[in-house]
Formats: structure tokens, C-alpha cells, sequence
């Protein structure tokens, strides 16, 4: 397990375009960070539980960078299941973070 591989600016071939007169903005290549078909796992935290119509429970989640931070990414209504999702301590995100550093 690793984080997604930064692209650099030499990669994107990152450069100033002109738009207009005393007016500019920045340009980039697309480049894929990792290729298609590749499995992520992105981190989010459960913030509470709410009833679904049939009594079980659906989760609240925040979105999380790996140093914990929350990103401002909220969903609802979401189902957590032994068969798709895997549970980390804060400890092994740490760990996972000192990778990037």
C-alpha cells in the first residue's frame, strides 16, 4: 500500500497562457496520476449512524486526508460492510502518511 504518485509540473508541462489583454492563466496536460483500472482506498471517518427505513444502521462519513484532516467531503446514508470496506486505527494512517514525507 502507497499513496497516489504526485505529478510534477514537468510532467503536466505546466505553463502561463495568455487570454486576454493583461490577463493570464495557468495550463496543464492531463496526466493520469495512476492508470485506469488501478484499486484506490480513499479515507473517511464515521461521524454518527442513522436509522435506514428497515431499522439498520446507514453511516455518516467525512472525508479525511492521510494526515487525518478532514477535507470538507460529507456523505450520508452509507452502508459499511465487512465484504468491501477496511477499518485502519489513526496509528496505521500515521504510519501510511510518513510514506509521502
Amino acid at each position: 500500500m502507497r499513496p497516489v504518485r504526485k505529478i510534477t509540473s514537468d510532467e503536466e508541462n505546466l505553463r502561463e497562457v495568455e487570454i486576454g489583454k493583461n490577463m493570464v492563466t495557468f495550463k496543464r496536460d492531463p496526466v493520469e496520476p495512476e492508470p485506469v483500472g488501478t484499486i484506490i482506498l480513499t479515507a473517511f471517518r464515521i461521524t454518527g449512524y442513522d436509522k435506514d427505513c428497515d431499522g439498520s444502521l446507514m453511516a455518516r462519513l467525512e472525508h479525511i486526508d492521510l494526515r487525518g484532516r478532514t477535507t470538507g467531503w460529507k456523505v450520508k446514508n452509507v452502508g459499511i460492510r465487512p465484504d468491501s470496506d477496511i477499518v485502519v486505527s489513526d496509528d496505521e494512517l500515521k504510519e501510511l502518511c510518513e510514506c509521502q514525507d
